[in-house]
Formats: structure tokens, C-alpha cells, sequence
């Protein structure tokens, strides 16, 4: 079932379009991964979902429910954690924690000291003295720390080291094993492969694709050397296999599904220093992107 969709979803901030006809749908039970660099429109289609803009045009909804004329009742069923949390200096962790889990009928403190105690968060500080990754970890204790259906977070790894962003990405994996459907963004691959169901690239306020990455990962990016011009790719094997890059002398293809056909071909095509990669989305996302080949990793 499709719990969160919009449809032509559009927001200008006068002349400038933050995001532009999206359509988008997210599966019950299912991780999506938002991915884009900054100023894709990440936030601003997290926020349009939230109901705190107003649409310039289009439609978006949660749970059949609309996302701005019926914004509170999404709010009950949406557990969300902002890019840019922040959380009242004066009060200890603790203390947050308790108003927090208590301003929601699903919100646990019992879960919420769990998680305090997994992300070795100390909750007897205030927020003012905590660091910024400390301070964080506290978000994302809250945004975690109830039963609602849908869980969103944007950048949620934000100023986290790579010990405590792992933790995070196991914590969201099993809350989608508890049947809980989460839309995260990042700009970090890896973690968008490492845990996603499906991906949506995000780029000048555009959803440019939508991947299924079960789908990505029976693909295969196939590297070499080529000592005469690569013949024509037979009609047989043109829906499969696709040339990336032909420079000099090395060439690169992607071959989708079933390998073995292919490699009868690419025997016949002189290939030597032949490597083969699983497919991944670094290259999707250079082909999206050709202008921002590094990426954090």
C-alpha cells in the first residue's frame, strides 16, 4: 500500500522554484532515501509533506490524509526530526526527553532512555553544554523514541562520526522491520545504499528517477581496455546493455540483469583488463550529476 504520495507537488518562492511537479510514492513498511546535493529540494519537500508551506500547486498526502489542509491529523501519525533541530539549552537531556515522549500519546520515556543509553548519551547534561553531535543524538532519541506509522528525518547523520551514522542506519532498519515506513535525505551514498528500498534523486527541485535498488544491485558496471573501436551492440542485448564512457583506449558499460549474455559478446569485442562492479548509485548519481563527482562517503 502507498502511504505517502504527492502528485504534481510544486512550491516557488517568487520566481525561484524549490521544487517543481513532484511525483512520488513510498510503500508501507518500506525505507525511501531522498538523495541530492544541497539545495535539491530535499527540506522543501520534507516541509510541503510536514504542511508547514503551502503548496504553490499540486497535492500531497500521508496516509490518504492531506498533507496541508489536514496537517495535524499527519502530524499524529508522522514522527519527524528536522535538519536543523533545536532543542532549549536550559533544559537537561532528561528533561527533554520527558516532555517530549509525553506530548504524544505513542511516546515512550522507557524507549527513550533505551536509545539515551544505546547512543551512550548522557541525559544528565543540558543541551547548552552538550556537543553538537551529543545534541543530535538527543534529536534523534526523540524522533525514535514512539510508535508512530511513518518516520521522517532530514539528515539525520548530520555531524555524526561514522561509529554513531552506523548505529543510526541499524536503528532505522529495524524500526522498518517493525513495519514502519521511513523517508530519510541525505547527500551521503553510502548510507543511502546501505539501507534504503528505494531511492529518489533529487536535483534542481526536480525528482530526476526513482530506483529500486533490488533491482540496482542485479546490475553490473563492467570496465577495460579496447585495442579497436567497440562493434555495434547486437539488438538482442540493446535493452541490456548500456555504454557509460569511451575514453582512449578504456571503455565502460553497464549491463542490466543477466550477465552471461553479455560476456559471450564482450568476448568477441577484443575487451582485455576486463573488471566487473556491482552497479551502484555513485554512478546513477554521476550520470545525474556529472558536475559533482565526489561526494562524501
Amino acid at each position: 500500500m502507498t502511504f505517502v504520495e504527492t502528485n504534481q507537488l510544486s512550491k516557488s518562492f517568487g520566481s525561484f522554484s524549490a521544487l517543481s511537479e513532484c511525483n512520488l510514492e513510498i510503500v508501507e513498511g518500506k525505507i525511501f532515501g531522498l538523495l541530492g546535493p544541497n539545495g535539491a529540494g530535499k527540506s522543501t519537500l520534507i516541509r510541503l509533506l510536514m504542511g508547514f508551506l503551502t503548496p504553490t500547486s499540486g497535492r500531497a498526502t500521508i496516509n490518504k490524509l492531506d498533507c496541508y489542509y489536514q496537517s495535524l491529523a499527519v502530524r499524529q501519525v508522522t514522527s519527524y526530526l528536522p535538519g536543523d533541530a533545536r532543542l532549549d539549552r536550559q533544559y537537561r537531556g532528561r528533561q527533554i526527553l520527558r516532555l517530549f515522549t509525553a506530548l504524544r500519546p505513542d511516546g515512550c520515556m522507557q524507549k527513550a532512555l533505551e536509545l539515551a543509553e544505546f547512543l551512550e548519551l548522557d541525559i544528565r547534561c543540558k543541551v547548552g553544554s552538550m556537543s553538537t553531535g551529543m545534541r543530535q543524538k538527543l534529536a534523534i532519541t526523540i524522533a525514535l523514541a514512539n510508535d508512530a506509522p511513518l518516520i521522517i528525518m532530514d539528515e539525520p547523520t548530520a555531524n555524526l562520526d561514522p561509529t554513531v551514522r552506523q548505529q543510526i542506519l541499524g536503528l532505522l532498519k529495524r524500526k522498518r522491520d517493525e513495519g514502519k515506513t521511513i523517508l530519510f535525505s541525505s547527500h551521503i551514498l553510502d548510507e543511502v545504499e546501505t539501507i534504503s528500498d528505494t531511492v529518489g534523486f533529487l536535483k534542481h527541485g526536480k525528482l530526476i528517477t526513482t530506483v529500486d535498488l533490488t533491482n540496482l544491485r542485479n546490475n553490473h558496471r563492467l570496465t577495460g581496455s579496447i585495442r579497436q573501436p567497440l562493434p555495434a551492440i547486437p539488438e538482442s542485448l540493446a535493452d541490456q546493455i548500456k555504454l557509460i564512457q569511451e575514453s582512449g583506449n578504456q571503455i565502460t558499460l553497464e549491463v542490466k540483469g543477466d550477465i552471461l549474455q553479455s560476456l559471450e559478446w564482450l568476448k568477441q569485442s577484443d575487451l582485455s583488463d576486463l573488471v566487473i562492479e556491482p552497479a551502484r548509485l555513485r554512478s546513477l548519481y554521476e550520470e545525474i550529476h556529472p558536475e559533482r563527482t565526489e561526494l562524501k562517503k
